[in-house]
């Protein structure tokens, strides 16, 4: 009897940012380098679809931040999960894995965990759970086949919460696009700021105009100062630069740079950067970084009585102490973050203890192979996958074969 599952291995990625885009890009990039036969589909974005997915739609240029956000598409999004759903119940993918995007993910994972039988569930990127909403966590531990994560101590948290979820650190993945390069962008005579209002339309609406009114403030303060910013792709270069031109800032060098353009935070001197994975970013680089952030006052006020952390910053937490300033809503102003941006800048003794304590951070990130070892697990979860379909079809042919004997239910 030929086995029904399909002769090559099959996957589906959904990826819902740009974080998450990359990141799964270089899960399939790993994964095809071990089986360059492996049939991979779903949604994500334009990195993903240049790794090799079969890609039914884009949705990270549909990505929103905050449950304000959220709510005014939530009809969009719900035609998205229904299609999303209806798609991997057609194509019966070997393993579905889920990166990151928990409140589309999470969802998704709970719609498929229900079907009849339900496709195994590869989670990579855990949902913050561990600072709010920790009952997710034996949830998560009932719908899936195993959690891949990016920070060690995960790993133990879920030991406690869910012990029966297979949870496996595999690194975070900024260790293998960390590129160090030697020398300076910039002299003590010529420091370089960068300004890093993060990756979503939304953030830049909120960040860029209050980065660029303090780069402003702070070249009126320190001489030949010069700054520079981050596009991850041309929608955002474009929407940085029409926002530079009707934001003009007197005697402010401003590039704006794309591509892989990481080492060149190795080159700065201070980053002022929207809370994300920049900040992780720039913890790599060992860069001293003021850290902001600005949402919706309705998001704002309900993550202040959901999340259970003191900090905001990854690297903060990490740390288990403020390690880099903080300034969210009311507090991130120009003012305020000019004269901390001019204190690191004019205090090279206490410029050096931040990076000192910014590079013991970046040391717990892992070295570089996330990408393999993710794929690795996410290969044997396939393997144990197509194992179980074929002895599911082996018990069924025995059933059949001992009706057509009748010899079903006959005892030695």
């Amino acid at each position: 009897m030929r086995s029904a599952a399909p002769e090559k291995s099959r996957l589906y990625l959904v990826a819902g940012e740009v974080s998450g885009d990359r990141l799964a890009a270089d899960l399939v990039r790993a994964l095809k380098k071990r089986n360059p036969e492996l049939e991979v589909f779903g949604v994500g974005g334009p990195m993903l679809r240049a790794a090799g997915q079969q890609q039914s739609f884009d949705l990270v240029r549909h990505a929103v931040v905050g449950l304000t956000d959220v709510l005014k598409n939530l009809p969009k999004f719900l035609m998205f999960f229904r299609q999303v759903r209806a798609e991997i119940l057609r194509l019966k993918p070997d393993v579905v894995v889920l990166v990151d995007y928990p409140g589309f993910n999470l969802r998704l994972a709970k719609a498929l965990h229900r079907e009849n039988p339900p496709p195994a569930l590869v989670y990579y990127v855990s949902p913050q759970v561990w600072a709010w909403k920790a009952g997710r966590a034996r949830a998560m531990e009932k719908i899936l086949e195993r959690l891949l994560v990016i920070f060690p101590f995960e790993v133990e948290w879920f030991g406690r919460q869910a012990p029966q979820l297979k949870v496996k650190w595999v690194g975070h993945p900024l260790a293998d696009r960390w590129i160090e390069q030697a020398g300076s962008m910039a002299s003590p005579e010529q420091p370089c700021i960068a300004l890093l209002p993060g990756s979503r339309p939304k953030e830049i609406v909120r960040h860029w105009s209050l980065l660029l009114e303090t780069a402003g403030r702070i070249a009126r303060e320190q001489r030949n100062v010069r700054f520079v910013t981050l596009a991850t792709g041309p929608e955002m270069r474009q929407q940085l630069e029409e926002a530079w031109v009707r934001h003009p800032t007197s005697g402010v060098s401003l590039d704006i740079v794309s591509g892989q353009s990481l080492t060149l935070l190795n080159r700065c001197a201070l980053a002022i950067v929207a809370s994300g994975t920049a900040t992780l970013e720039c913890a790599m680089a060992g860069l001293p970084m003021l850290v902001i952030y600005k949402t919706s006052w309705f998001t704002y006020l309900l993550g202040r009585m959901l999340v259970k952390l003191p900090y905001l910053s990854m690297v903060n937490v990490l740390a288990g102490e403020k390690v880099v300033p903080e300034f969210l809503q009311n507090a991130a102003t120009a003012e305020r973050l000019t004269t901390a941006a001019l204190q690191i800048l004019r205090n090279p003794r206490g410029t050096e203890k931040m990076k000192q304590r910014i590079q013991q951070v970046a040391s717990k990130l892992g070295g570089p192979g996330a990408a393999e070892r993710a794929a690795g697990e996410v290969e044997d979860a396939i393997r144990l996958r197509r194992a179980l379909v074929v002895a599911a079809e082996e018990r069924v042919r025995d059933r059949e074969e001992g009706v057509g004997t009748g010899t079903e239910g006959t005892k030695g």
